[in-house]
C-alpha cells in the first residue's frame, strides 16, 4: 500500500512537471514547494527510491491534491452549466493550466468577450488538460465538442502540418527575425489554416530550444558521441538531431527524460530555458550550447464552421480581442526566458566557449540544410518555404546595410 501511495504522489509530481513544460511555472513551483515542505518531494537530485514517505503524510497529501484537482474539474463543470444562458458559446481546450502568463491572458480574454458582447458571446476555457492532451483536443474540435484549442506544434501539426516549417533548423537567428516573418507571412499562414478548416486566432512563442550536456563539449566529435534524448512523437526534430551529428539518440518521452539524465542513460537534452528548470533537468546538466537551433511556436485556433456561425459583430469581437493580446504575451514570455537563463548561469550552468561553439554550429548548420528540401511539398508547400527564406534574405540584407 505504501508503494502504491508513493507512486501516486510521484505521478502527481510528474504531471505537474509536464504542465510546467507547457508554460505554467507558477503552478509548478507552488505545488512543488508544498510537496517538499510536507516531506513528500525532495531535493532535485533525489531519486524516487531515496524519498522517505510516512504513510499518514502520504494519505493526507494525496487527499489534499485530489481535492485540488477535483476543484479544478468542478470549476469547469460549473462554468459549463453557467453558460446555459449565453446566446452563443465558444469552448476552448488547452493543456496549459490556468495559473501562469498564458492562463492570465485567456481569463482576461474571456472577461472582455463577455463584457463587450453583453454576454451574447461567452467563452469557456478548459485548462490543464481537462479535455485531454493536444491530440484529444484536436479530435474534440473535429467532433464539435470544442470550438477552439490552444496548442503547440504537436497539436497544430495534426491540423496544419505546414506550421512545422517554422521549426526548421537554424531558420531564425533571433526573435526580431521571428517577428518579421510572422508579420510578413501571416496572410499565407491564415490562408493555409483556413484551408484546413480553422482560423488562426493568435500566435505565441514557445521559444528557442538549446542543447545541454553533462560532459564538456570541445569539438564536433563530442557532439557525435553524446547520448542525446530523442523525444518520442516528434519525427521532424528527430531528423534534425540526426542531421546535427548526434549518433547516439535515445528515444524517450518528456516524462522519462529526467530519469534518463539521473541514470546517465542519456547525457544530453534539449529544451527552452524555462522548461529546463520546470522539468528539473537543470540539476543534471552542466554545459549549454548557447546558440538557438530550433524555434517552436504555439497558437490558438478556432473551428471555422463554428466561428462562421456566429453573427458578424460577435465574430469581429472574437478576432479583435484575441489578436491584441498576441504581442504582449509573447514579450512577457521572452522576458521570462531571459530571466531564467540569467538565473541558470548564476546557479552554475556553463556556456560552451564561443571559440569551441562556432565550428560546432557551422558543422551542424551544414549537415542539417537538406531537411529544408526533404519536407517541402510533404509537410509544407515549397512556395511557403521559399517565401520565408526570401523575406529573411531581404531582412538580413537591410539590417546589414550601413545606416
Amino acid at each position: 500500500m505504501a508503494n502504491f501511495q508513493t507512486n501516486q504522489i510521484l505521478q502527481i509530481k510528474l504531471n505537474l512537471d509536464i504542465c510546467a513544460f507547457r508554460g505554467n511555472l507558477r503552478l509548478f513551483w507552488f505545488i512543488h514547494e508544498n510537496l517538499i515542505l510536507r516531506g513528500i518531494g525532495g531535493k532535485d537530485d533525489h531519486h524516487p527510491a531515496e524519498i522517505g514517505i510516512e504513510g499518514k503524510t502520504v494519505k493526507k497529501s494525496v487527499l489534499m491534491l485530489t481535492v485540488f484537482l477535483l476543484f479544478v474539474v468542478g470549476q469547469a463543470v460549473a462554468e459549463d452549466k453557467k453558460s446555459g444562458d449565453a446566446r452563443h458559446l465558444i469552448k476552448i481546450g488547452t493543456v496549459v493550466p490556468e495559473m501562469g502568463s498564458f492562463g492570465d491572458m485567456m481569463v482576461d480574454f474571456k472577461k472582455e468577450i463577455s463584457d463587450r458582447t453583453n454576454d451574447h458571446l461567452r467563452v469557456i476555457i478548459y485548462f490543464g488538460g481537462v479535455m485531454g492532451d493536444e491530440v484529444d483536443i484536436v479530435r474534440k474540435m473535429r467532433l464539435g465538442q470544442l470550438q477552439a484549442g490552444g496548442m503547440t506544434l504537436l497539436g497544430l501539426g495534426q491540423i496544419v502540418p505546414s506550421a512545422k516549417v517554422l521549426q526548421l533548423p537554424f531558420l531564425f537567428n533571433d526573435y526580431d527575425e521571428v517577428d518579421y516573418i510572422l508579420k510578413k507571412m501571416r496572410p499565407a499562414f491564415t490562408r493555409l489554416f483556413e484551408e484546413k478548416g480553422v482560423y488562426l486566432l493568435g500566435w505565441y512563442d514557445m521559444g528557442f530550444g538549446y542543447f545541454y550536456f553533462q560532459n564538456p563539449v570541445d569539438s564536433f566529435a563530442d557532439i557525435q558521441k553524446t547520448k542525446m534524448v530523442s523525444f518520442v512523437g516528434d519525427p521532424v526534430f528527430a531528423e534534425c538531431e540526426k542531421a546535427y551529428g548526434f549518433e547516439n539518440l535515445i528515444p524517450l518521452t518528456i516524462a522519462e527524460t529526467l530519469g534518463g539524465l539521473r541514470t546517465q542513460l542519456i547525457n544530453g537534452t534539449f529544451s527552452p530555458f524555462f522548461a529546463l528548470v520546470g522539468l528539473q533537468w537543470n540539476s543534471h546538466v552542466k554545459y549549454v550550447l548557447n546558440v538557438p537551433t530550433n524555434y517552436s511556436i504555439a497558437a490558438i485556433v478556432g473551428d471555422k464552421k463554428a466561428i462562421d456561425a456566429l453573427p458578424p459583430q460577435l465574430r469581429e469581437v472574437l478576432f479583435d480581442t484575441m489578436l491584441k493580446r498576441e504581442r504582449p504575451l509573447s514579450l512577457e514570455l521572452r522576458k521570462m526566458e531571459n530571466e531564467t537563463y540569467a538565473s541558470l548561469l548564476k546557479r552554475g550552468l556553463v556556456e560552451i566557449s564561443p571559440d569551441k561553439a562556432k565550428p560546432i554550429i557551422e558543422e551542424m548548420k551544414q549537415k542539417s540544410r537538406y531537411i529544408y528540401d526533404k519536407y517541402a511539398d510533404d509537410l509544407y508547400p515549397s512556395w511557403l518555404l521559399a517565401g520565408i527564406l526570401n523575406h529573411l534574405a531581404v531582412y538580413r540584407s537591410e539590417k546589414a546595410a550601413p545606416q
